[in-house]
């Protein structure tokens, strides 16, 4: 039951984030990168935070140390970002669907030298992390795109569970 709750959750993260794409699109460069002062600032530096963090989190979980974080800068405008993204996303996806149960349930272990040091979850509890940040930052975008005179989603796991009943 766990394999199938973590792969359908990580199957809503990146389908969520499908229909952000696509008012994100729609945004001209200068929408895309103009600041804000609500959290992490524009679209832009949402979306690359989500995918550095998703990234991040898939070395950890392949129990390798990260690398230096995405620079907001290195990615100039929606393609840039969207050619990054695809390859993070089909690397979790790939993760997450050769995950065994027994991967799912093993600990990893952590090293968060500012956050209170040595960790350990297991693969599941990280994964459900992953998931919840990206609805947070996900949550941030809309807003942004509605202050920015986008358009916006329901967002609810519901509505995704919703659209992938078959009949």
């Amino acid at each position: 039951m766990m394999l199938e709750a973590v792969r359908s959750l990580a199957g809503y993260h990146y389908a969520a984030y499908d229909q952000v794409w696509s008012f994100v699109m729609e945004l001209s460069r200068e929408q895309f990168v103009q600041e804000s002062d609500y959290s992490l600032g524009s679209v832009r530096n949402q979306l690359v935070h989500v995918m550095d963090v998703d990234d991040r989190w898939l070395t950890r979980l392949q129990e390798q140390q990260p690398t230096e974080s995405l620079a907001f800068t290195d990615f100039p405008d929606q393609e840039s970002v969207r050619q990054k993204w695809a390859s993070i996303r089909g690397s979790v996806e790939n993760y997450v669907l050769g995950l065994s149960r027994e991967q799912l349930e093993r600990t990893v272990e952590l090293y968060f030298p500012g956050r209170g040091g040595s960790h350990h979850n297991t693969r599941w509890q990280i994964l459900l992390h992953v998931v919840n940040h990206g609805t947070d930052h996900r949550a941030q975008i809309l807003a942004l795109l509605g202050d920015l005179g986008g358009q916006t989603f329901e967002q609810d796991l519901i509505l995704h569970l919703w659209s992938q009943e078959e009949g």
